[in-house]
């Protein structure tokens, strides 16, 4: 279905829900597709998260830079990297199909990283994302990393995300990770805008494994456009995706995503 037609579904199915009438189905999965692409933004970001994950919050803002400048050119040799002063550098990972490959899929673009230290206690690391590109998807932005206890980092962001699914998403995201053996653990909230409308997201007790666009635990309340309160439990591994169940005022409905984005409904036993 073309966005058009999908807006006119979507538009129709709105108009004739006078007052707190269920989500239709259409909505449904147009929220699931939804957080498919605010997955690939989060994909994107933590990638240049993650090049700051191993530092030490307790050094000086200087201290912080020439640690990560040094990391980065044993554990990503084929980066271009330049220092842009005692606080900031740039790593440049080149273009889409070149030499460098930090990881699969291979990402292309470039991340400038600055380190501050707004209270004699406090570290923030200021990522900006320049034309960060993963899978057809390419990111832009801000985002500020705040060390907090207990190894969490909060995450603040303002993005502009064009997916590979040829949608536009500006995303403002404010949430607290951890990272347990790998798998980073959520909780925050989304707020996005498109071509539809705004779309804000509450989420709790989210698990992130790498690679997926879709966490295998967790849930999700969010309002859509058309007035509706929909309700996301994720409910782990199925059919080679994460599974996701969604309620929008009837009944549940369960959707498989898998690693390329597809959207498939679970027929009904």
């Amino acid at each position: 279905m073309s966005q058009r037609s999908l807006l006119l579904a979507l538009a129709a199915s709105s108009a004739l829900a006078c007052g707190p009438e269920p989500a239709g189905s259409v909505e449904l999965q147009q929220t699931v597709a939804e957080l498919v692409d605010l997955g690939r933004a989060m994909a994107l970001e933590q990638s240049a998260v993650a090049l700051c994950s191993g530092l030490d919050p307790a050094a000086t803002p200087e201290e912080l830079a020439t640690r990560l400048f040094a990391d980065l050119s044993v554990d990503i040799p084929c980066a271009s990297l330049s220092s842009l002063g005692a606080t900031e550098l740039r790593v440049d990972f080149g273009a889409v199909g070149g030499n460098c490959n930090p990881g699969e899929p291979a990402l292309a673009g470039a991340v400038r990283i600055t380190f501050s230290a707004p209270s004699p206690g406090q570290r923030v690391a200021t990522l900006s994302h320049l034309d960060l590109e993963r899978d057809g998807s390419t990111l832009a932005g801000t985002t500020l990393l705040t060390w907090g206890p207990e190894d969490t980092l909060r995450i603040t962001s303002e993005l502009r995300l064009a997916s590979s699914s040829e949608r536009q998403l500006e995303i403002q995201a404010d949430r607290v990770q951890s990272d347990d053996e790998g798998e980073l653990r959520l909780d925050g909230w989304h707020r996005w805008q498109t071509l539809m409308g705004r779309w804000a997201m509450e989420l709790g007790g989210w698990t992130l494994r790498p690679g997926e666009l879709l966490p295998v635990d967790g849930v999700a309340s969010i309002d859509t456009p058309f007035e509706h309160d929909i309700y996301v439990d994720f409910i782990g591994e199925a059919l080679g995706g994460v599974a996701v169940r969604v309620n929008g005022g009837r009944k549940d409905r369960v959707f498989v995503v898998d690693a390329s984005g597809e959207v498939v409904e679970l027929a009904e036993p």
